[in-house]
C-alpha cells in the first residue's frame, strides 16, 4: 500500500539556487556509470509501498525494504525515478543500488530526521552503488545569505587584520567577501531568520568495517555530506559530491577517527573543506556523542585521498578543524584543487592543523595541482582545546596542544594565489609549541597579479586559542613562506612569483631551531 504522508517542507522559502551556487560541466561521465540491476536477493522499494517521482514520503518503505535485504545478504533497489524519505538505515551485508538515473531524495520536512538522512550504523560489508544519486535537499535546511555568489574578481586582495570576527569584518576584506555569500543556520546577519538545527550528515557511516562507496553522487548536502566516523576499511571510488558551495557546513568526504581509508577517482563540489580528517573527543550536534577516549577507533591512521579533484571555497585538503585523537600515516597525491567561477578563491589548498590535542605526524601530500586557491599551504599549531579535558591527567598531557611532526609536501603548483604560505606554531609567552620536521620540495607559484592592500602590523598575531585558519593572521611580511616557531623545516626548491606590485620578500623564518 502506498504512504499517504506528504513532504511538506519546515522552511519553504529557503529553497532558492542562485547563479555560482552549482559549479557548472562537473565531467560525471568520467565518474559515473550505468550498472547493470541485481537479478538475485533483490528488494525493490516499490514493493514495499515506495512511490516514484511523487511528493510522498517513503521512509517505512525503504526501511521495510532495508530490513528485509539484511536477511539474506540482499540488495535494496532504489529505480524508476525519485523517491523522498526522512531517515534510513542500511544494515550488515546488503547493498543500497540506486539506479542511474534514479534519486533517493530527502525530505523537506525537519521532523522525518534523527541525526542523518542515510545511516549505516555498526555493520559490516555494506555497499552503496549503482549509479544514481543521493540528495540532500539542502537548501532547505540554511537561510538565505547576505549577498548572491560573486561571479566577477573583486580586483584586490585584502586580508582582516586577525580573526576575532568570524565573519571577517572589515566588509572590504577577502574574508568577509565569502562568509557574506554563505547561507547559515543561525542569524548571523541580524535579519530575524530562524535558528535552525538540521541533520548533522547526509550519509553517516558509523562504527562500520568493510565499506564500499563507489559509482553515486551525493547533491546538495544538508549538512554534511558524505561522513565515516570510527569505521575501518573503507573504499570510496568513482564518486561525485555536487554540493550548493555557499551551503554553510557542507564538509565533501570526512575521515574522522577511522582507519585504513582509501578514497579515489572522486569528485568534489561544495562550501565546506573538500577532503578533511578529524579525529574529535567531541562529535555531531555536541550533545549527540562523547568519544571515548578508550576507544582504539580514536586515532585516525592509514588514510589514502588518490585522483581526487576539489571544488571547495573553503580548505581543498584539510586535517582538522577538531583535532584530539591522533592523526597519522595519511597520503594524498595526484589531485587537483580549483575554484574556476566564483570569488574569492578557495581559502586554503593544503591545511594541516592540530588544535585539540591531537599528535599529527607521518604526512606526505604530493603532485597537486592548484588553480584560484587563495594560500596554497597552511601548516599550524595551536592549543585552542574547544572541548575542554577529560580529566587532571587529559589536561596535563595537552594543554600545550598537540603536535604536528614529519611532514613531507612534493610537487606542489599553484596559479593565482592571493596570500602567502603560513607554516607556524605558537608562542604564549610562556611555552613555545613549535612544528617540526616539515619539508616542502618543488613548490612552484604565482600570484593573481591583482592589487594588495597590506597592513603588517609589528607584532603579528600568533592565534593561540582562536580558530586557525590563514586568512585570520592578518598581512605576512613576506609573500612567498612565513614560517615560524618551527624546528627542522626544509624549504628545497621554492620558487614563488610575486604580484607586479610587489614590497615584500619571499621567504621570511623567524623564531626557527
Amino acid at each position: 500500500m502506498k504512504n499517504e504522508i506528504k513532504d511538506i517542507p519546515t522552511y519553504p522559502d529557503n529553497g532558492i539556487i542562485y547563479e555560482g551556487d552549482y559549479l557548472k560541466d562537473i565531467p560525471f561521465d568520467s565518474y559515473i556509470s550505468k550498472q547493470q540491476i541485481p537479478t538475485e536477493n533483490v528488494y525493490d522499494i516499490r514493493d514495499f509501498g515506495a512511490i516514484p517521482d511523487s511528493e510522498y514520503l517513503c521512509t517505512q518503505a525503504f526501511n521495510q525494504a532495508a530490513a528485509q535485504a539484511a536477511k539474506t545478504k540482499g540488495t535494496i533497489l532504489v529505480t524508476g525515478g525519485t523517491y523522498i524519505a526522512g531517515s534510513i538505515e542500511l544494515f550488515s551485508n546488503t547493498t543500497l543500488f540506486i539506479d542511474y538515473g534514479s534519486v533517493l531524495c530527502a525530505s523537506r520536512d525537519l521532523s522525518q530526521f534523527s541525526d542523518a538522512f542515510l545511516v549505516v550504523k555498526n555493520a559490516e560489508n555494506v555497499t552503496i552503488t549503482g549509479g544514481g544519486i543521493i540528495h540532500g535537499n539542502g537548501e532547505y535546511f540554511v537561510n538565505l545569505p547576505k549577498e548572491k555568489p560573486l561571479l566577477t574578481p573583486l580586483g584586490y586582495t585584502k586580508l582582516p587584520p586577525e580573526l576575532k570576527d568570524p565573519l571577517g569584518y572589515p566588509e572590504d576584506t577577502i574574508r568577509f567577501a565569502y562568509r557574506a555569500r554563505i547561507r547559515y543556520t543561525n542569524d548571523r546577519w541580524q535579519t530575524g531568520a530562524p535558528n535552525i538545527k538540521r541533520p548533522m550528515y547526509t550519509v553517516w557511516i558509523r562504527s562500520c568495517k568493510n565499506v564500499t562507496i563507489e559509482n553515486c553522487i551525493i547533491q546538495d548536502a544538508l549538512d554534511w555530506t558524505l561522513d565515516i566516523d570510527f569505521s575501518e576499511n573503507v573504499l570510496v571510488q568513482n564518486f561525485v559530491i555536487n554540493n550548493n558551495r555557499h551551503v554553510a557546513n557542507s564538509d565533501g568526504i570526512d575521515v574522522m577517527s577511522s582507519r585504513n581509508v582509501t578514497v579515489k577517482h572522486v569528485f568534489v563540489s561544495t562550501a565546506d573543506d573538500g577532503l578533511c580528517v578529524k579525529a574529535p573527543l567531541k562529535q555531531g550536534h555536541d550533545e549527540l556523542i562523547v568519544a571515548d577516549a578508550n576507544l582504539s577507533m580514536g586515532p585516525a591512521k592509514q588514510i589514502l585521498f588518490k585522483d581526487c579533484t576539489v571544488c571547495s571555497v573553503m580548505n581543498a585538503f584539510k586535517i582538522g578543524t577538531e583535532t584530539y585523537f591522533d592523526i597519522e600515516d595519511v597520503t594524498v597525491e595526484d589531485c587537483t584543487f580549483i575554484m574556476p567561477d566564483i570569488f574569492p578563491g578557495g581559502v586554503s589548498g593544503i591545511s594541516i592543523e592540530t588544535a585539540d590535542g591531537s599528535n599529527v605526524k607521518n604526512i606526505t601530500v604530493k603532485n597537486i595541482k592548484m588553480r584560484n586557491i587563495v594560500s596554497p599551504l597552511f601548516i599550524c599549531r595551536n592549543k585552542r582545546n574547544k572541548f575542554g579535558f577529560l580529566n587532571e591527567q587529559d589536561k596535563q598531557q595537552k594543554e600545550h596542544g598537540g603536535t604536528i611532526e614529519n611532514v613531507h609536501i612534493e610537487k606542489i603548483t599553484a596559479e593565482n594565489m592571493e596570500i602567502p604560505c603560513i607554516l607556524t606554531g605558537y608562542n604564549d609567552g610562556q611555552y613555545t609549541g613549535r612544528i617540526k620536521n616539515i619539508t616542502v620540495k618543488d613548490f612552484t607559484a604565482h600570484y593573481l597579479d591583482n592589487q594588495e592592500i597590506l597592513d603588517i602590523k609589528e607584532n603579528l598575531f600568533e592565534n593561540i586559542t582562536d580558530y586557525p585558519e590563514s586568512n585570520g593572521f592578518g598581512d605576512m611580511p613576506a609573500y612567498g613562506f612565513f614560517v615560524r616557531h618551527a624546528q627542522n623545516v626544509q624549504l628545497d626548491n621554492i620558487h614563488v612569483t610575486p604580484r607586479s606590485c610587489n614590497t615584500r620578500k619571499e621567504i621570511i623564518i623567524q623564531d626557527c631551531l
